[in-house]
């Protein structure tokens, strides 16, 4: 279940073995042997990149659709919300407040999610330029996001990352993020 919950959640993106295990704290050969099966069932595909195998979802796979419905209801909020996040093509990376009451979510600019997409009341978006310029000019509006909060998607190549880490951020990662 914790394998298939990962890549669920965030179905477009691509894990290496390590990387489930360190998402589901599960051992290794579980992980290997997880993978192995749900592959062989056509759920996810694998690709070999140098020494490492990718997996990903097959969201084309007949199983795909149910098996998420069914995983999403049984997640607790905070995953549902990163689940909604994760496929949303105009979000770049998100942080959940240290209170749990309030997400800030980076967006791709002038990509702001149609009104109605989300309970507006707990979302904060900002663009990924104000972002940036926020890091540096006005950092402790962030502290309770990025010095306190999570980082809900793990999207840790996006290259504002460089810039979180240049300020001084170390940002947690939450529940099931690699």
């Amino acid at each position: 279940m914790a394998v298939l919950r990962l890549f669920l959640i965030d179905p477009s993106r691509t894990y290496y073995q390590r990387q489930v295990e360190a998402a589901t704290g599960l051992p290794i050969r579980a992980v290997q042997r997880e993978l192995e099966r749900l592959t062989s069932v056509g759920l996810f595909y694998r690709r070999l990149d140098g020494n490492r195998n990718y997996y990903q979802v097959d969201v084309h796979s007949w199983l795909f659709a149910e098996l998420r419905a069914l995983i999403l209801k049984a997640c607790e909020p905070e995953e549902q919300l990163r689940a909604r996040l994760a496929v949303d093509d105009s979000v770049r990376l998100a942080f959940l407040c240290e209170t749990r009451d309030r997400t800030l979510v980076v967006a791709v600019p002038g990509r702001e999610p149609p009104a109605g997409t989300y309970d507006s009341d707990h979302l904060e978006f900002v663009s990924s330029e104000d972002f940036v310029h926020m890091l540096f000019e006005a950092p402790q509006q962030l502290a309770p996001f990025l010095k306190r909060g999570l980082d809900l998607l793990g999207r840790r190549d996006d290259p504002i990352w460089h810039q979180i880490e240049r300020a001084g951020f170390e940002v947690q990662k939450g529940k099931g993020v690699p």
